[in-house]
């Protein structure tokens, strides 16, 4: 009875675990940020070009900035969706 317990916990994979190799941490690290500040100067120019009309006079800065930013996020989005990452051997394989 035992042993019949023990082969069943033993042929159900663990779904569970994630394992980021170091140079995925090292992307994940470093692209986080760069998306958050996106995401916030994103929001910053919509809001303050239905806010203030000012803003529409001057917005060309903004654009600028967000353009320029957007490189990065899409090559770290472009590195994260690449579907190369988890391919290493399991420890049980």
């Amino acid at each position: 009875m035992a042993d019949e317990e023990e082969s069943t916990k033993e042929e159900k994979p663990d779904k569970g675990n994630v394992t980021l190799s170091g140079k995925e941490l090292i992307v994940l690290v470093i692209f986080a940020p760069t998306v958050f500040v996106w995401l916030f100067l994103a929001s910053r120019i919509i809001i303050s070009a239905t806010t203030s009309s000012s803003t529409l006079d001057n917005i060309e800065g903004l654009l600028t900035a967000l353009a320029v930013l957007t490189i990065p996020v899409s090559a770290g989005l472009g590195k994260l969706f690449e579907g190369g990452w988890g391919d290493g051997k399991k420890k049980g394989d």
